[in-house]
């Protein structure tokens, strides 16, 4: 009797080892085949020169990296996380993104724009799995960056009757029709493919859809920095113009050159 309990004691516990040792496997083979389900980077020289990547894993944590040169400066860090995804939407938890406070992002039109926190800004996505809500293909407009309107970065009292309109490739078109035929009349401008053009579009209480578009003249600061955040220039002229479009309409209500009157 003895022997015999001893037997069954070995067999338990030689069960016992085995599954620990499959767990132990099995936790190792996850581990192994944790895959990237997005990168997005924003890499530009504007007087500082400055590299992000952000990599969403398939275990559901992340890392964001970033490094800054200055002529007397410079640091690199790393911030580590968890999301949560659901659809084009990302959540970070349990704490926000310390990198600026965001809680959220979405992912739109190629980018990751962060749609909360302290400051407006975007990343430029170079890969992923995840569902991408697309209604431009900005391949087609080069030199257009496409942003969206956020209430909460944009609380001034002229624009508290603004909501956000997502164009799209048909809108883009009709509007890159109406500015080129514009910078071809007026004297004033430039050749319309000197320029930069970023472009936010809202609805106002009328339900009429405004194009609000700046115009910068190329150079190396901005080639790249343009597709990541709105500028804003004082002067320049020629160089730095605003115009608003009624896209319902078709007609400007307003064309401004820096510096005329």
């Amino acid at each position: 009797m003895l022997h015999f309990m001893k037997t069954v004691l070995n067999i338990i516990f030689a069960t016992i080892l085995l599954i620990f040792l499959s767990c132990n496997k099995n936790e190792k083979s996850i581990k192994s085949e944790k895959k990237t389900l997005l990168i997005a980077t924003q890499n530009f020289n504007d007087l500082i020169e400055i590299k992000r990547t952000f990599k969403i894993f398939s275990d559901s944590t992340f890392t964001f990296t970033e490094s800054l040169k200055e002529p007397n400066h410079s640091k690199s860090e790393t911030f580590y996380g968890f999301v949560k995804i659901s659809e084009d939407s990302i959540k970070f938890f349990p704490f926000e993104l310390d990198f600026n406070n965001a809680e959220t992002a979405v992912l739109k039109n190629g980018f990751l724009e962060f749609i909360d926190g302290e400051n407006p800004g975007r990343m430029k996505i170079e890969k992923t799995n995840l569902n991408v809500k697309n209604n431009i293909d900005l391949n087609k407009f080069p030199n257009y960056a496409i942003f969206t309107f956020y209430k909460n970065f944009n609380k001034q009292d002229w624009q508290k009757d603004y909501s956000n309109y997502d164009i799209n490739n048909n809108d883009l078109i009709q509007i890159d029709k109406i500015f080129k035929n514009e910078f071809s009349t007026n004297k004033k401008l430039r050749n319309f493919n000197e320029y930069l053009k970023q472009i936010v579009a809202v609805r106002n209480s009328k339900n009429e859809i405004l194009i609000q578009a700046h115009f910068f003249c190329k150079n190396p600061h901005l080639l790249e920095s343009f597709q990541y955040y709105e500028t804003s220039m004082h002067d320049g002229g020629n160089c730095n113009i605003y115009i608003e479009l009624n896209l319902t309409t078709g007609k400007f209500n307003f064309i401004n050159i820096a510096g005329i009157a």
